[in-house]
């Protein structure tokens, strides 16, 4: 059933907010779900999975990540993500490279093994999220995209402090 259905006939600006809060709620629990299931398919640890989609996504971004800031994305040791990223390299799924700007940092890019993993996930995955999107005008997705991009930016904010947000909704 179409969310908005679902609200209640007199539906105003809070009762839309908490429906959205859910919808994200529930699309954090499916997608944990699908990423706990694909890793257990590929004999990964969900933190290695995790640690493979982080790394993509900075690739993709343009902005390779470094140890240290895995190991702040993931909220992990130093210590455990080394033997993490020495694990993954170990597998072909990592692979690290010298940071041309820092010398003395290392870049963790995707190996082959790591991008064939990641592309059997996220292809159909695209193809899921393509099918999701077909009915949306481009005004439609980038108001989406403000959506989310404000939202992500919120919740990290929030992540980085959480008693700076009003508890008085919960």
């Amino acid at each position: 059933m179409d969310p908005v259905e679902r609200l209640p006939q007199e539906h105003g600006r809070a009762a839309l907010i908490a429906a959205i809060v859910g919808e994200l709620q529930g699309l954090s629990l499916s997608s944990d779900r699908i990423g706990a299931a694909f890793a257990a398919r590929h004999d990964l640890h969900q933190t290695d999975f995790r640690a493979l989609t982080a790394i993509t996504r900075a690739e993709r971004l343009g902005d390779p990540l470094t140890g240290r800031r895995l190991a702040d994305a993931l909220q992990l040791s130093q210590a455990a993500v080394s033997y993490l990223v020495d694990r993954l390299a170990e597998s072909g799924h990592v692979w690290r490279e010298p940071d041309p700007r820092d010398r003395r940092q290392t870049l963790l890019r995707i190996g082959a093994r790591g991008r064939e993993v990641a592309g059997s996930f996220f292809g159909p995955l695209a193809v899921t999220h393509e099918a999701a999107l077909a009915p949306y005008s481009a005004a439609d997705l980038e108001l989406c995209l403000r959506f989310l991009a404000d939202v992500n930016g919120a919740l990290t904010a929030f992540g980085e402090d959480p008693s700076s947000g009003d508890t008085s909704v919960i």
